[in-house]
């Protein structure tokens, strides 16, 4: 581990946009892991700093986030949008929302996603053509794509696979497999 990987309060709180002393608070609270140097003096990983960060909502562009990491989660589904969010906020990802094939497509060329979990069946334009179209597009054709669906036929799996989706997974999800099925896509 490289020493600019271990951060000072001081300087943790400066890539957060906080105060120390509103830092430190945090740190007294155990949101954020720390552990002690001999000098007796408080360090962070950046790592547990991006944790706590995306666990509170702030984003800072001084800090280097993996690039790897970000995923655009489209479901019409406000509830698997919060599922798949909480699932995955504590991890290093980066993640944007869109609740139908349209906005999912202005999300993509905007937030230029590495991952996109896309429910097949939505408003305005399905899962099968917002796939087909990311799929056929030079500047998205490596995003990898998975599906999800509760309508878990072989017709459909078989579809959106054509499409060019990278993976099918029925609901209800289950959120252990999501995550590992995450982790391998995006290695």
């Amino acid at each position: 581990m490289s020493t600019d990987e271990i951060l000072s309060i001081p300087k943790a709180a400066k890539l957060c946009a906080l105060h120390r002393v509103t830092l430190w608070k945090y740190v007294k609270a155990g949101e954020i892991n720390t552990f002690k140097t001999p000098g007796g003096q408080y360090r962070i990983l950046k790592t547990d700093l991006y944790k706590f960060m995306h666990r509170k909502g702030m984003y800072s562009n001084l800090l280097d986030i993996p690039s790897n990491k970000k995923v655009l989660i489209v479901d019409d589904d406000p509830g698997i949008q919060k599922l798949l969010g909480r699932a995955l906020i504590g991890n290093g990802f980066e993640m944007e929302y869109a609740s139908d094939g349209f906005e999912a497509g202005v999300k993509t060329t905007n937030f230029r996603p590495h991952l996109v979990i896309l429910d097949l069946f939505m408003p305005k334009m399905d899962g099968f053509e917002v796939c087909r179209r990311l799929k056929e597009a030079p500047e998205t054709a490596d995003t990898k794509i998975i599906a999800i669906s509760g309508f878990d036929t072989e017709e459909n799996r078989q579809r959106i696979l054509n499409c060019g989706a990278d993976l099918f997974l029925p609901k209800p999800l289950d959120i252990k497999n999501i995550k590992k099925e995450i982790e391998n896509i995006l290695e």
